[in-house]
């Protein structure tokens, strides 16, 4: 009988066991009716780097040349671009000038840089470089944590019998994708400019400029010189016309009262005569 008395109590207490199991699982799975435990997964922000951990770098460089012969710089340029597995993000020319936007891989920017310096006359040069590290860390973390939460809520989904529950968890699965999905744009766009550096270069051939600036100014001054000449004749034609006219008919006018049809200067000179 004692035998039996134990067993029945076992038996109730796996069974409770079991029931408080299933409730548990149940409370941290419902995530839209307790958001504490989703705002823990979603606010949880990356550890500190250790100084072990690759650096994400990005670097900029800005170049400005002066060069005789932009054409076959460019050439140059070009040539070396393709050798180190580059690409042309933008290119921009005019008559004796280049302006180029070019994606280095890291590993080959220097190497790039050294090649300019050592075949053309450089102006100026600017290195710039940002790390990222910590926010690169941080939304990789930040989009594994909802990886998980959503892995979670798909799960329950599959189990779920609630309509109001399926609703809720679908709408927070459809925003959790849409989440994971631009953040994983955001870090695509950071490793590219992580792997790939930008060079901003310019070409220019500054004695031909300021040659052609030169000869421009000379003719832009002798437009407008002659522009005011002409001008000047024109307004001079117009006022003398503007003047002469009234002038013309008084005596037109003054001709025909006393010398013409009606002639009353002859008619006089006729009378006394």
């Amino acid at each position: 009988m004692k035998n039996y008395i134990i067993i029945i109590s076992m038996f109730l207490l796996l069974s409770c066991s079991k029931s408080s199991s299933q409730n548990s699982n149940f409370t941290s799975y419902v995530l839209p009716a307790a958001p504490s435990s989703d705002m823990a997964l979603e606010e949880e922000k990356a550890e500190d780097v250790s100084e072990s951990v690759e650096r994400k770098l990005i670097v900029t460089v800005d170049i400005r040349v002066n060069s005789k012969d932009v054409e076959k710089s460019y050439k140059s340029v070009e040539e070396k671009v393709k050798e180190y597995k580059g690409y042309f993000d933008n290119v921009e020319s005019s008559k004796n000038r280049y302006y180029l936007t070019i994606r280095i891989p890291k590993e080959n920017l220097y190497t790039f840089i050294d090649f300019i310096e050592n075949n053309e006359n450089i102006e100026n040069k600017n290195i710039n470089t940002k790390d990222v590290t910590e926010s690169y860390y941080d939304i990789e973390n930040r989009i594994k944590n909802r990886e998980v939460l959503l892995e979670k809520l798909r799960n329950y989904l599959r189990e779920s019998k609630n309509i109001d529950e399926i609703l809720k968890v679908e709408d927070r699965i459809n925003t959790l994708t849409y989440e994971i999905e631009s953040m994983k744009g955001n870090l695509k766009n950071m490793q590219s400019s992580i792997d790939y550096s930008k060079v901003t270069l310019s070409i220019s051939n500054v004695g031909a400029i300021k040659s052609n600036t030169n000869i421009y100014n000379k003719y832009v001054s002798m437009i407008s010189f002659l522009k005011e000449f002409f001008s000047g004749i024109i307004f001079f034609i117009i006022g003398f016309t503007a003047v002469a006219i009234p002038i013309v008919l008084i005596l037109a006018l003054f001709y025909y009262i006393c010398f013409g049809k009606i002639g009353l200067i002859k008619k006089l000179y006729k009378k006394i005569k």
